[in-house]
């Protein structure tokens, strides 16, 4: 049996995700946001109660080099900028995102860019291959119903200008557009269409509705009959928060505190690729692709068994990997 075969029967969708992580998610911040989305457990958690319910921390910017060094050994992995809050407000957030580019890793932040520091978001279209900008609505009203804040204004206003200034330098900068899945079908679509019509972006897409593995409620169209399938996430991404820690899930970093029997191992002590074909997340693997969960280790307070909103393994639904790959028309991303 040649080694072809071997990666396709272990779930893998490639030879290069067998090897190591399509996409390696970094939470470099979390705490404190500009916003108050209603489909995010920091925006429904009070800004006054947000330290006490998440801290306030940032990952250390030498280990976040350790990480992305690693990363560039692998041409075919992106590194994903994610907060537990806002990723503009880590002090060294271009600091990390030069050096990204400057180790010539492909890199992705998502942020709500609802910000008045126009020169941060300069910053960040030179040194980001992807600004995935969370701006959720088409109109005031329903950003202040959905983010919380009334700044649509000002962040349309950031995107009309990251448009203008990644044309005028000509740069290779993605700027696309997200929303997250409501029950208005028409609102979605209109999302879609609007921001499409604007000329300012890359793409525009509506990403899946969450409940970050039961601490927001489903949508009452999720409260159907439900059927856990192998989620992609164990086969194409990795998930590491401010401490170092490696994760089943990354929306485990949004729970109050992370559970340690959910945790791989520690990117302070160890490799991704260690890491990466280490006994736990195989184990995880094996359990997912059979149903079986009752020989690992952590089964009992696993996310994963009871989790209906995972991104399959299998299938035609498109991912993030998407945006990589083959840029450009994507409506629906996960």
């Amino acid at each position: 049996m040649n080694e072809q075969i071997d990666f396709k029967k272990a779930g893998f969708p490639s030879r290069e995700s067998y090897e190591f992580p399509n996409i390696v998610n970094i939470e470099v911040y979390r705490g404190k946001c500009f916003c108050n989305c209603v489909h995010c457990p920091v925006g429904i958690t009070p800004p006054a109660d947000r330290n006490e319910r998440f801290g306030e921390e940032s990952i250390d910017v030498g280990l976040y080099k350790k990480i992305v060094s690693e990363i560039s050994q692998h041409p075919h992995s992106t590194v994903r900028i994610h907060s537990v809050g806002e990723p503009l407000i880590w002090k060294d957030i271009v600091e990390a995102l030069k050096f990204t580019k400057d180790s010539g890793v492909y890199s992705w932040i998502f942020t709500c860019a609802a910000t008045k520091d126009v020169k941060l978001l300069e910053d960040i279209c030179d040194n980001t291959s992807i600004v995935e900008v969370s701006v959720n609505s088409t109109d005031s009203q329903n950003y202040i119903d959905t983010k919380g804040i009334d700044a649509f204004d000002m962040v349309s206003d950031n995107i009309k200008h990251m448009h203008e200034y990644i044309k005028d330098k000509k740069l290779s900068t993605r700027l696309i557009a997200s929303r997250v899945e409501s029950e208005d079908i028409l609102k979605d679509q209109g999302f879609i269409m609007y921001w499409n019509s604007s000329g300012l972006l890359d793409d525009v897409f509506v990403r899946s509705h969450h409940t970050y593995n039961a601490i927001i409620d489903e949508l009452p169209s999720e409260k159907t009959a439900h059927k856990h399938e192998p989620c992609l996430v164990h086969w194409a991404r990795f998930n590491i928060n401010t401490r170092g820690d490696a994760a089943v899930c990354f929306n485990e970093f949004f729970k109050k505190e992370l559970d340690e029997s959910l945790i791989y191992g520690n990117l302070k002590e160890h490799t991704i690729q260690e890491i990466w074909h280490g006994p736990k997340l195989t184990a995880l693997r094996r359990a997912e692709l059979s149903g079986d969960y009752s020989n690992i280790p952590f089964s009992k307070n696993l996310p994963c068994i009871d989790c209906y909103s995972c991104q399959p393994l299998f299938g035609n639904k498109q991912t993030s990997e998407h945006q990589i790959k083959n840029p450009g028309g994507a409506q629906n991303d996960n």
